[in-house]
């Protein structure tokens, strides 16, 4: 066994700020052995008490939990669920668009959460929550009437006969779920997805759920049956990115109405956790009227932490490399020192993201033995590629996405490269938030993209009239019309509208891809995570101003497909191989954040991001950029397994690419 001063050269930084980003509980996987249970313990028993409350009386009820940019918000919104999941359905929901679509963004994401299955379980927390319902209660009777849909219907109706928004439809798409060829369609009608008459005639449905007041009574549907079940945990993460007032102040009252319905309409069972910036509440409660904050029944501050909690944040960080050393170290936060934590925080507290940021760097001293220069474009890279990869894991189709979202997303690149876009470019109610506008790179034309991916026929063929009325108006020079869905058949009005606007001369179609998606979803959730605070990079807090000139430094956009076909970034030249680029640029840049790292480490870290390739291509890779001057192996004359990868820092003398 090695000691641990050679493990330390061999290994990565154990406080990688790539580690540091936190979001979506159902998408981030939180590292359980990196947890200290006394951190923030006091508002996981605060919730839990309030959770427990809830699952007693099943009276609705609110805790807003704030805390400092970086004290851990998210981070412990995930703690509480792989803690209370077996207690509770938990539903987490990102920030919206739109405060006009606020809804049916959260019964997308209420759905989307419940099609998760929880640690231990075989099935989705939507079938869990359906057969917890009282209507399943008499087990012989739920075998009967699983096998027949009139009968599954009729029982349901005479169980809840009242309060039920589109009954019928409702109980009939419930009915879906328990059909293994029906589960996504229902899945698709539950979340909000405007289908087309061949999915709703197959669902046994009327009508999609296409506007806020059908959302607003599914939701409630929800709410009203679900007393005999466990509570449902809605968790408003990111609160602060909601949509603003024009002096940037967070506009809280879509949120708040939202919440007051819940209490209002007597709902039950459910438990709404509001998660905000300590500094974004002060300023956005002003604007609130006093019988919204009444609603909250409890506030949940996260503290920040003691220096004992610190130091056991440091301890549970560097323990799986004291665990390979032989001999022991003499202390278990070698090679930091607690000294360091009470002259950086000598008021004997500390925000959780400074406490890591500062183990990271004293680390980084120790290891090389001189501070070095941090290289902000390499870490966002590997930051830019983690991201992405769990992107690609868990967006599996297009519309994943309300056309809203799309649209969105669309305008964040955009803006990114610096192209000023202007919003809601068809005057229409309906496909205003579907659309917006821009100036082409010459300035020469004023172009609009209206990205649409509703499936329904009938939505289409008003999509069309719209933008034939708009165009008459002269709203823009060239209208790109985005859609991946299908476009209808020759009979069809919209269709022949379609066909008739969007043939080239000079208004014409785009049909984004999947990877497009990936793109624009990743970039998203950063602008989401960077407007909440919660986006380092080397010990510094990103703004998006910085994120933006990040994402142009880094050209991670690059190869987005849609927004090479709108011109709006050059396709790059075609490389002989371009997975061999990708592993060279993921090898030189966590060289260059780590500036030593063991070669067989570093293979296994590309192993795990790249599991398509072999040991070889990494290999060649290394030599290449040895060749380039870019990076040096010690012991030169050593055995691979026994060699450290440096990165060589140009020089004057040294300007290798």
């Amino acid at each position: 066994m090695a000691t641990i001063d050679e493990i330390i050269k061999q290994e990565v930084n154990p406080f990688d700020p790539v580690t540091f980003k936190t979001g979506n509980f159902w998408r981030e996987d939180q590292q359980v052995a990196a947890t200290v249970d006394s951190i923030h313990q006091e508002a996981i028993t605060q919730v839990t008490e309030v959770l427990r409350l809830v699952a007693r009386d099943q009276r609705t009820r609110t805790i807003l939990l704030d805390g400092d940019s970086g004290s851990g918000k998210s981070y412990l919104l995930g703690r509480l669920k792989k803690k209370l999941n077996p207690d509770a359905f938990f539903i987490y929901i990102d920030p919206w668009a739109d405060n006009q679509h606020i809804w049916r963004h959260t019964l997308r994401q209420m759905v989307d959460s419940l099609m998760q299955k929880p640690e231990g379980q075989e099935s989705s927390q939507l079938i869990l929550w359906l057969k917890g319902l009282s209507a399943f209660k008499d087990r012989s009777m739920m075998k009967r009437i699983l096998g027949e849909r009139g009968l599954f219907i009729r029982n349901f109706r005479s169980t809840y006969p009242s309060g039920i928004y589109q009954a019928r439809d409702f109980f009939g798409v419930l009915y879906g779920l328990t059909n293994q060829d029906l589960y996504f369609l229902a899945c698709d009608w539950l979340r909000g997805e405007n289908l087309d008459r061949d999915d709703l005639n197959a669902l046994g449905v009327n009508q999609p759920i296409d506007n806020e007041e059908a959302a607003r009574g599914i939701i409630g549907n929800f709410g009203r049956i679900s007393a005999s079940t466990k509570p449902i945990v809605l968790c408003f993460d990111q609160a602060e990115m909601t949509p603003k007032f024009a002096d940037g102040i967070p506009n809280l009252q879509s949120l708040f109405n939202l919440n007051r319905t819940f209490h209002n309409q007597y709902l039950k069972n459910i438990l709404v956790i509001i998660s905000i910036v300590t500094n974004q509440w002060k300023v956005s409660k002003e604007r609130l009227e006093q019988s919204d904050l009444a609603g909250i029944e409890k506030q949940v501050r996260l503290k920040s932490i003691n220096l004992e909690q610190a130091e056991a944040l440091w301890i549970t960080r560097l323990y799986p490399l004291h665990d390979q050393a032989n001999p022991k170290p003499d202390s278990p936060l070698y090679p930091l020192q607690k000294q360091a934590l009470e002259q950086k925080f000598p008021g004997g507290r500390a925000i959780l993201r400074n406490v890591l940021g500062l183990g990271g760097e004293l680390f980084l001293e120790h290891k090389l033995g001189h501070k070095p220069p941090i290289d902000d474009v390499a870490t966002f890279k590997l930051i830019w590629i983690k991201e992405f990869q769990k992107t690609q894991q868990k967006v599996e189709r297009i519309r994943q996405f309300s056309s809203v979202d799309l649209t969105q997303m669309l305008q964040q690149a955009m803006n990114a490269l610096q192209i000023n876009t202007d919003p809601n470019l068809l005057n229409h109610a309906k496909y205003s938030s579907y659309s917006f506008s821009y100036q082409h790179l010459d300035n020469t034309e004023r172009l609009g993209i209206f990205w649409n991916e509703e499936p329904n026929m009938t939505s289409f063929n008003a999509a069309m009239n719209a933008c034939e009325k708009d165009l008459k108006k002269n709203c823009c020079d060239t209208l790109i019309l985005v859609r991946a869905e299908k476009l209808g058949q020759a009979k069809n009005k919209g269709y022949k509208l379609f066909k008739k606007l969007f043939n080239g001369s000079p208004h014409r179609h785009l049909t984004p891809h999947l990877d497009s998606i990936h793109y624009l979803r990743t970039y998203q959730l950063l602008v989401n995570s960077a407007g909440a605070g919660e986006l380092v990079i080397n010990q510094k807090t990103l703004t998006l101003p910085r994120l933006e000139q990040l994402i142009r430094e880094s050209q991670v956009l690059q190869n987005c497909p849609l927004l090479q076909d709108l011109g709006l970034v050059s396709k790059p030249i075609i490389k002989p191989d371009p997975d061999l680029e990708k592993i060279k640029d993921f090898l030189l840049n966590l060289i260059k954040t780590q500036f030593m790292i063991g070669r067989q480490k570093l293979i296994d870290l590309t192993l795990q991001d790249f599991s398509h390739i072999d040991e070889s291509q990494i290999n060649q890779q290394i030599q290449t950029l040895c060749q380039e001057n870019q990076i040096t192996l010690i012991p030169a004359d050593a055995k691979p397994q026994d060699q450290s990868v440096c990165w060589k820092p140009p020089t004057k003398n040294n300007t290798s690419p």
